[in-house]
């Protein structure tokens, strides 16, 4: 039992008769003194590990480099199947290798990526949509890359376009925020949305018919996804591009000279724009993901 617990339930008649010849250092108003003075410093902690987080994040890149963040599994723009971790990551390390910046890109999970980002752990992460939440922490690079979303349903659903889908379940992953664009498609059918864990766990939720569609980039090719075991039901992608989304790298409004850095990058992004290295990156992930 802990020892000031067990002084105040002890009698008092009883307590005098243990109770050493300095009593201040056993009772609870010396304790409360010491737990202000805990409560006071964490405050000076809290900074200091922060500021050495911020610290070590602008040491490394007067050494000549960066570190950013990314997620996993949604290619072609972060993919490490592909070449450089897929189309974004290529983009964005040659954009800061026009700043004379070496990338270090860590893979987290998507929401790991945000909050080291906030923390300043890492510089930047990509690729993020736009959401307004979002926007309240984090500035917004120009965009690097633009997702051509599509529709998609089961391959023996009556369903043969977009607007036979109105009133219809969409679903749509936990891990992804909707944004304006993506609401507008919502908005325009009037979908219900049903949530699962990931876009893979929507498929198999279309396939299933416990939800009526859900959204896919343009660049998924629907043969090669996975079928649902049970009944062997693959989906078909509708041609129609629904929205088209743009990808930002987003760095926290709190990261020491934040504005300068995602200037910086908007310019070395137009030079790599206007150098022709841009267009030529993208026609060569275009081929790749024809191939795959």
């Amino acid at each position: 039992m802990d020892i000031d617990v067990f002084m105040l339930e002890m009698p008092r008649k009883i307590w005098g008769k243990y109770q050493p010849k300095d009593s201040r250092l056993y009772t609870p108003h010396f304790k409360l003194k010491t737990h202000l003075i805990h409560l006071l410093g964490m405050p000076l902690l809290v900074f200091l590990i922060f500021y050495s987080q911020q610290s070590g994040a602008q040491s490394d890149a007067s050494r000549g480099k960066i570190k950013l963040a990314t997620g996993a599994g949604y290619s072609p723009f972060v993919d490490s199947k592909l070449p450089e971790g897929g189309w974004s990551t290529s983009l964005v390390k040659q954009t800061f290798n026009k700043m004379n910046l070496l990338t270090i890109v860590d893979v987290l999970p998507w929401n790991r990526a945000l909050k080291w980002t906030q923390e300043g752990k890492v510089l930047g992460a990509f690729p993020f949509v736009y959401s307004k939440p979002r926007s309240e922490l984090f500035l917004y690079s120009t965009a690097i890359n633009y997702v051509p979303v599509h529709m998609y349903v089961a391959s023996n659903a009556r369903f043969s376009s977009p607007e036979q889908l109105q009133n219809k379940r969409l679903c749509f992953p936990f891990s992804y925020s909707l944004d304006p664009l993506e609401q507008g498609i919502v908005d325009k059918y009037q979908m219900s949305i049903n949530r699962v864990k990931d876009g893979i766990g929507c498929i198999k939720h279309v396939q299933k018919g416990w939800s009526d569609a859900g959204l896919t980039n343009g660049y998924i090719h629907a043969e090669k996804l996975p079928k649902n075991a049970a009944n062997d039901t693959s989906i078909v992608i509708f041609p129609e591009q629904v929205a088209l989304v743009p990808l930002y790298l987003v760095i926290s409004k709190d990261y020491a000279n934040a504005q300068q850095w995602i200037e910086e990058f908007n310019y070395a992004f137009n030079l790599l724009q206007k150098s022709g290295a841009k267009a030529a990156t993208e026609q060569r992930y275009l081929e790749l993901i024809d191939n795959l």
